[in-house]
């Protein structure tokens, strides 16, 4: 039987360590960024509608929006008029009150109708004369395909890694005592996986304190190795046996360093979240205390991953997305709030990600179904203050038929803007990565040279 490094620490990870960790040793390379740099994905699972979450405010258009989204339009009149985003002609969800603050700051910058693209030039009669041809993403309107393509940035055929994860590659341990640079408080998942290393994915609340080897070996370490030691050998030669037991110290050392930083007080972190019981709010908590730990940790750039859901608003919409956007609200605020007391706002760049968005308009049960293009937002003292990327999609007067010219149909999916791989490699580029490195990461990057990025990030200085 022959098996390699690899395979053998992915059998492995689930069932020799707690709370589903697992990391390889990383590439010898150093960040190319000046001081530390963090990157924080928020994914919004379900397809966040965002189609109210920015929404035009102009006289006309916003006419327009009221009568094409019917009972979903945020008016004052239901009590939900949208917040005012200064200094442009559009507004915010009214649950993303202390996001809007985040605006007003010159900490927020808000990028209209992004989504998977293969290559810049598809237009409405393309893509109606070849939904399924090779200019398109394959299975558009799909949870399972979309989130994948989101997060792999690979959108015919599939991917075993995400761009976060290849992206986190090109970072590496200065120091025995440094921890994974790919790190989630969501579990395993795609966009953190990559060919060299895997994440360290840690709980959102409570203890990571490693049992080294569960059930048959007890838990002590030493006797776990020797037993390990003798059965590898038996079994796989001493390739195994090398895995093994660098699984086995790398496991332990970083419960050692990572569990008292979750289970301890920060006085900086701590009090700003202690008000939300919430899943987001608990997981960008343990992003924060990690990232105040950072000099502790040897680390210099990682990469995190938290998420939120389920934004699959078929039915309830209006209820739903108030409740999980005000959750977002509170916690992105208070992570911001938290690295601003650090000294690291210049140093953490949060983003959001989600499936897709939902048609403009709504269906009979209360909701939306799925779409394409969608709205996102990027926080941190980097960005470039008050900046709008794009613009939202122009509609058409209320009529049947599409319901604006990026319409691919008739009930409002917009042909995206801008693709995937722009957002990423704008990302990418801020935490040092060469041209080179970022197309590695990001190989269809190529489609789009005469745009690469979207300049919505001010360098480190």
């Amino acid at each position: 039987m022959t098996i390699n490094r690899r395979t053998l620490l992915q059998g492995l990870a689930g069932g020799l360590v707690a709370g589903q960790v697992s990391f390889l040793p990383r590439l010898a390379r150093a960040s190319s960024a000046n001081g530390y740099q963090a990157l924080v994905c928020i994914f919004m699972y379900g397809g966040n509608d965002g189609n109210n979450t920015v929404v035009p405010m102009d006289p006309a258009n916003y006419k327009l929006y009221q009568q094409y989204r019917g009972y979903l339009a945020l008016t004052a009149a239901n009590g939900n008029a949208p917040l005012p985003l200064g200094n442009t002609s559009y507004g915010l969800h009214p649950a993303l009150k202390k996001t809007s603050q985040l605006w007003d700051s010159g900490n927020l910058s808000v990028l209209l109708n992004v989504g998977t693209s293969v290559e810049p030039g598809l237009t409405v009669a393309g893509y109606t004369a070849d939904p399924s041809g090779p200019k398109v993403p394959a299975n558009l309107f799909s949870h399972e395909d979309q989130r994948n393509e989101w997060k792999s940035a690979v959108y015919q055929g599939s991917s075993v890694t995400g761009w976060g994860g290849r992206l986190a590659s090109n970072f590496a341990a200065s120091g025995d005592g440094d921890i994974a640079s790919m790190l989630s408080f969501a579990g395993p998942d795609l966009f953190t996986l990559a060919a060299a290393q895997e994440p360290l994915c840690l709980p959102s609340t409570g203890s990571f304190k490693i049992n080294p080897f569960p059930g048959k070996y007890g838990v002590s370490v030493a006797a776990a190795r020797a037993t390990l030691y003798a059965e590898s050998q038996t079994h796989y030669g001493n390739d195994a046996i090398q895995a093994v037991q660098s699984l086995t110290a790398s496991g332990v050392n970083a419960s050692g360093l990572i569990n008292p930083i979750l289970l301890g007080t920060n006085a900086s972190v701590d009090p700003l979240f202690d008000s939300f019981d919430t899943s987001i709010a608990h997981q960008l908590r343990g992003v924060a205390k990690l990232i105040a730990q950072q000099s502790q940790l040897g680390a210099r750039t990682q990469v995190f991953y938290v998420d939120i859901g389920n934004f699959d608003t078929h039915h309830g919409q209006l209820d739903t997305q108030q409740t999980l956007l005000s959750q977002l609200d509170d916690a992105v605020s208070a992570f911001y709030a938290a690295t601003a007391a650090l000294g690291l706002a210049k140093n953490v760049t949060t983003f959001t990600m989600s499936d897709f968005s939902r048609t403009y308009i709504p269906n009979s049960t209360g909701g939306t179904d799925h779409a394409w293009g969608n709205h996102h937002f990027v926080i941190g003292g980097s960005v470039k203050p008050q900046t709008v990327v794009g613009r939202l999609p122009a509609l058409n007067p209320f009529s049947e038929g599409p319901v604006g010219p990026l319409d691919v149909g008739t009930e409002g999916r917009w042909l995206p803007d801008f693709s995937v791989d722009q957002y990423a490699a704008t990302l990418a580029s801020w935490v040092g990565l060469s041209h080179a490195e970022i197309l590695d990461v990001l190989p269809n990057l190529v489609n789009f040279s005469n745009s690469p990025t979207l300049g919505f990030l001010n360098p480190l200085t």
